[in-house]
């Protein structure tokens, strides 16, 4: 499996964690942008997050997903990426 890049979040409680981003998708004729990510990607079968990515006040947030187009954009994503 390859390496991931590591970013370091914070959790709304304050919690500091490590995700590793698989990749980013950006959502065509929209200001949306996804991030795909795991906690684990050494374990056999990594479990995959999306949220939407919304800059902030200077800040990244990780937002979640709602609308159901947006969802099939990153299903479609995690099926091509597991292929």
């Amino acid at each position: 499996m390859q390496d991931f890049e590591t970013i370091k979040i914070t959790t709304p409680e304050g919690k500091e964690m490590d995700l590793k981003v698989i990749t980013i998708l950006k959502k065509p004729n929209d200001e949306k942008s996804f991030l795909l990510y795991t906690f684990d990607e050494k374990a056999e079968n990594v479990d995959i997050y999306a949220s939407i990515i919304k800059e902030e006040e200077g800040s990244y947030i990780l937002d979640s997903i709602t609308e159901k187009e947006d969802w099939d954009l990153v299903q479609k994503a995690i099926k091509e990426l597991s292929e």
